[in-house]
């Protein structure tokens, strides 16, 4: 009776086991909130806004003048041509202060991440900021 007991404690642990891990497979896109698609008059420090991924543990926020440096970076590549690549845990991000300047299109994605992994880009939006305003009046 022991040894039954034993091997179901150890399946119930594996299990369990199995079922706490996320592969970068199992990771979804996430699904993006705002700014819309091609949004104009955005704010420099714009908060970029997502859906949470299941089994998500973080994500990587990418903005970049360019689509295409987007559409062919490799998971966990470096993106040399963003002028953000920042990992957060929250599903929201704002863009810092003087990050990006006015009446320039930008283009961003976002990753989920778990601790190992990155899964696929979320669709690639763009937006493009206002070509004016107060914080640029020091």
């Amino acid at each position: 009776m022991r040894g039954l007991f034993g091997s179901l404690l150890v399946i119930a642990i594996v299990l369990a086991g199995f079922q706490t891990q996320v592969s970068a497979e199992s990771l979804t896109a996430p699904d993006l909130e705002a700014p819309k698609d091609k949004a104009k008059n955005q704010v420099a420090t714009t908060v970029l806004k997502w859906k949470e991924v299941a089994g998500a543990k973080g994500y990587r926020v990418m903005v970049s003048l360019s689509s295409e440096g987007l559409n062919a970076l490799a998971p966990k590549a470096a993106c040399t041509e963003c002028l953000v690549d920042q990992t957060v845990t929250a599903p929201t991000y704002q863009i810092p202060m003087k990050k990006l300047t006015k009446n320039a299109p930008y283009f961003w994605t976002v990753r989920a991440l778990n601790d190992t992994d990155e899964g696929p880009s979320a669709v690639i939006r763009s937006y493009t900021l206002a070509s004016t305003f107060f914080q640029d009046m020091d």
